[in-house]
């Protein structure tokens, strides 16, 4: 990783360095931490303060330089966890970061991507562009994860493998995999997304490859998506679910999955009152009588409901025994 110290002001650099020593002793993953040093070294370059000098309204005009809600909250827990260890060692008097706003973490609406622009997808994309996408799709892979595949994560035997993923934070997790993949996988020869001079490709590499194949607003995080909304329709077990993408709660998986109408108007269905349903089975020309949102969801002429994810059953591939 490229966290080169002297490209920070004088005053940041031990500091930047201790704190990112203390973190990787922690077990913190070389990712998060390089994420760290461009969000330190981004504000140490733009506040023109030393470390031990900052103010928390530094801190607050930071946050609130446009930035979206998840880089808010990314680097608000850069701020905290710096100027504590900062303290807590000895290099600062105060924490100008210990008062600082709780950042709400945004709530977006899932998008599974549809399965049929995954399927043209898929009739454009070359042999390791196909293995992306179905890793994504059909096995709910992050691009990091992706980027890290290597046949030697390949376990179990024919009708039952496994794929042994490596998550974010260095987590480790086992996903079952589809015949054809393990068999593609193994046979790859090592990475199999091997990097331009040595180890794997970049997660940006995975990124790049599957956007240019999906319509604009579609992506391998769309593809998680997608297989987090099929895989709950099919199981209604939000933890398996949750355990399949890697995730630490069941809170982050209910932001992946879209439910289908249907499934919200059957709860509707189910808290109608008894009587009220068989009014409803009896259409009334009464004007006057109540209506709630069970009768008028079926009474009304015009229906305007989101259009449910389909089913992607992919055309057999070469050595697919499913």
């Amino acid at each position: 990783m490229n966290m080169d110290m002297s490209k920070l002001p004088a005053s940041w650099r031990d500091p930047v360095a201790g704190f990112i020593e203390y973190k990787r002793a922690g077990g913190c993953s070389e990712k998060t931490l390089l994420t760290r040093y461009y969000q330190l070294r981004h504000f140490a370059d733009t506040s023109d303060t030393p470390p031990e000098q900052v103010t928390t309204g530094q801190l607050v005009e930071a946050l609130a330089d446009g930035r979206s809600q998840d880089s808010r909250k990314g680097l608000r827990n850069c701020f905290a966890t710096f100027f504590r260890w900062m303290k807590a060692a000895g290099l600062a008097d105060h924490d100008p970061a210990a008062t600082l706003p709780n950042v709400r973490k945004p709530r977006p609406h899932p998008k599974p991507c549809p399965d049929r622009y995954i399927t043209a997808a898929l009739e454009k994309a070359t042999s390791a562009e196909r293995v992306m996408i179905l890793l994504a799709a059909e096995c709910g892979l992050r691009r990091a994860e992706i980027a890290q595949v290597h046949r030697d994560d390949v376990i179990g035997t024919q009708g039952a493998y496994s794929l042994v993923v490596h998550g974010k934070g260095g987590k480790q997790r086992i996903v079952p995999l589809p015949d054809d993949l393990a068999e593609t996988i193994t046979h790859c020869g090592g990475w199999m997304f091997p990097g331009r001079w040595k180890g794997h490709c970049e997660e940006s590499h995975i990124g790049k490859h599957i956007s240019r194949l999906l319509p604009e607003g579609y992506g391998p995080h769309k593809l998680r998506h997608r297989f987090a909304t099929v895989a709950y329709q099919h199981s209604h077990d939000m933890l398996a679910v949750s355990t399949a993408l890697g995730h630490a709660s069941t809170e982050t998986t209910q932001i992946y999955v879209a439910l289908a109408n249907e499934s919200l108007r059957g709860l509707v269905d189910a808290a109608t009152i008894v009587e009220r349903k068989s009014d409803r089975a009896t259409p009334s020309t009464d004007a006057a009588r109540p209506m709630g949102c069970a009768a008028a969801a079926n009474t009304a002429t015009t229906h305007h409901h989101p259009p449910r994810t389909q089913r992607y059953t992919p055309a057999p591939r070469k050595g697919s025994t499913r």
